[in-house]
């Protein structure tokens, strides 16, 4: 499957803090979706969706996350979780997710889907082209 993981561009290394494990000794649930979070939001402020919402009040809201876990993970462990998007439609993208440890091996995987969202206007609306760009750019297509 070399490769195969290719589309996700940005990544981060988490170590594992002694408080994210839960009564059965091993990383908790809810803990993969603030893995999810804390690398999705390097990718937003690559492709300017944070600037955008400090700027204009046209950012991204999200609408659904999913994970699929594969491996418990005890302390103490190092990891890594990278990101990208593998789907831009009219009023939002997809994002993918892998959590790997210090050996490559899948922790977990996910996916998000993050929509365009007038803050003022509380709705929705179409993927500004500057920041379809800076996705193009930044998956390198």
């Amino acid at each position: 499957m070399i490769g195969a993981y290719d589309h996700l561009v940005v990544g981060i290394d988490i170590p594992l803090a002694w408080g994210e494990q839960d009564a059965f000794g091993h990383l908790t649930n809810v803990v993969y979706f603030r893995y999810f979070e804390n690398v999705r939001m390097y990718y937003l402020e690559r492709i300017g969706a944070l600037r955008s919402h400090a700027e204009s009040g046209i950012g991204v809201i999200l609408a659904t996350t999913t994970c699929d876990f594969l491996k418990p993970v005890e302390w103490p462990a190092q990891l890594h979780i990278r990101t990208g998007c593998t789907k831009v439609g009219n009023t939002s993208f997809t994002m993918e997710y892998l959590l790997t440890d210090a050996h490559g091996t899948h922790i977990a995987t996910g996916t998000s889907v993050k929509v365009m969202y007038d803050y003022a206007k509380g709705e929705k609306l179409r993927i500004p082209d500057a920041i379809r760009s800076a996705i193009s750019g930044l998956q390198g297509a």
